[in-house]
Formats: C-alpha cells, structure tokens, sequence
C-alpha cells in the first residue's frame, strides 16, 4: 500500500494537471445580451447607409448638365405663315413636353390656333411639339368663364372699394354664388402671384409715407404707414 506522503504527491500531481489542462473560454449570459444589443441595425433607407450617402453625394457632383434646349424656332421649317400674334408669356401645359412651363417666345412652341368664345375673342394657342392646345386664360382667375373679362373686372374693383357681395349682386345683378367664385379665384391667384413673385426681394432703397383717414367718429382716426419701393413703382 501506498504511503500517506506518497497519496499526497499523487493528489498534488493530479490538481496540477487539471490546472494546467488547456480550456475552452466560456461566453456569459451577459456578453450574449451586449452583443445582441450591439449590432449593425439595417438600413431601412438611402440616407440612413452612410454608402448610399456618399455614392448619392459622389454622382451629384459628377453628374452631367442638364442638355440645352434647342429653340423650337430652328427645328421648324422656314416654310409657311409667319405668327403675327405674340404668344411671350405663354407656355405648353403638358408635362411630358420638351417645352413645358417655357414662356420665353424665342425658344418654346406654341403657336396660334384660332378662337373661341361669345361675349369676347379669347385666343387658343397650340403647342407645334406634342400638339396640346391651351386657352391664354389658362392658370387666371377667368379660365372657363363665360362671362366678359371687363365686367368680371368691374365687379371685383368694386368689391376692393369695399361693395358688400350682397350689394354687387343687386349693382350688377349677378347671382351671390357666382360672385363669391369670381372673388375665391381672384384671391387664389393673388396669393400665388405673391408667393412666387415677392419673394427674397433685394431692395436698395425705401420711401416711408404714411395715410391719414378718419372713421365716422371724427374723434377716431387711423394712420397707416406704408413703405414704397421707388424704383419699380
């Protein structure tokens, strides 16, 4: 049998075997929850992949300029009746065309096409590229209207003076109905003209004037200051 001090060398041998035996690292609970956490999310469009962002920004910069448009002028033929009615101002409504939304009469197509209406002339207009005709009252306030363009102008300068609607339709003898479209549409086209038009404007200089007007009580009385652009005015 074996000694007591010959068990103790064989237990030490033994325990130093098992600590020395080569182990496989262990992965915790933990580590599995903050590599779940930690993952690349998905893109779940162009600007959240920081790739498509730069391959967006990449052929912006090196994308090629928009081809000039060839005046319709030098495509037509020379042959034919020259256009006496200046279309400037004007442009071909439909989208697909070459020549949309171009108003400059030396480069779009548009061209007279005769006439219609029965209180007043109103000019139809048609495009020689895809064809499409288009009144000139197109995009105003008196597109389709049947009634004439200066009693249309009447009514609302009267309603600017300050006539109430009910009293221009006993003035002038239109329905209450009528009027207040002619009015909406008017106000419509106002606000988009505005819009567009006075918009970041660069003014070098300004006049300030101011009005002076009383309310039928003479005790009250109203200023208003207005600034004046004398250059385009």
């Amino acid at each position: 049998m074996l000694a007591d001090t010959d068990w103790f060398v064989l237990l030490l041998m033994i325990v130093l075997l098992w600590l020395a035996w080569p182990r496989q690292p262990s992965v915790s609970h933990h580590a599995n929850v903050t590599a779940r956490v930690q993952r690349l999310l998905k893109p779940r469009t162009s600007d959240d992949c920081p790739i498509c962002r730069q391959q967006a920004l990449l052929s912006t910069a090196t994308a090629a300029p928009c081809p000039l448009i060839i005046p319709w002028r030098e495509r037509k033929s020379r042959r034919g009746r020259p256009k006496r009615i200046n279309t400037q101002g004007f442009a071909c409504p439909n989208r697909t065309c070459a020549y949309y939304q171009i108003s400059d009469a030396h480069i779009h197509a548009p061209a007279p096409d005769g006439s219609d209406g029965t209180s007043e002339r109103i000019q139809t207009l048609r495009c020689q590229a895809c064809n499409t005709t288009f009144s000139t009252r197109r995009d105003t306030p008196l597109y389709r209207l049947k009634t004439a363009s200066q009693r249309v102008a009447e009514v609302l300068t009267a309603l600017a003076e300050g006539v109430d609607i009910a009293a221009a339709a006993r003035i002038f003898g239109h329905r209450h109905a009528t009027i207040t479209t002619w009015l909406t549409r008017a106000g419509q086209h106002s606000a988009t003209l505005h819009n567009r038009v006075f918009q970041h404007l660069h003014l070098p200089h300004l006049q300030l004037d101011e009005l002076r007007t009383r309310l039928r009580s003479h005790t009250h009385v109203l200023w208003l200051w207005v600034a004046v652009d004398p250059l385009s005015s």
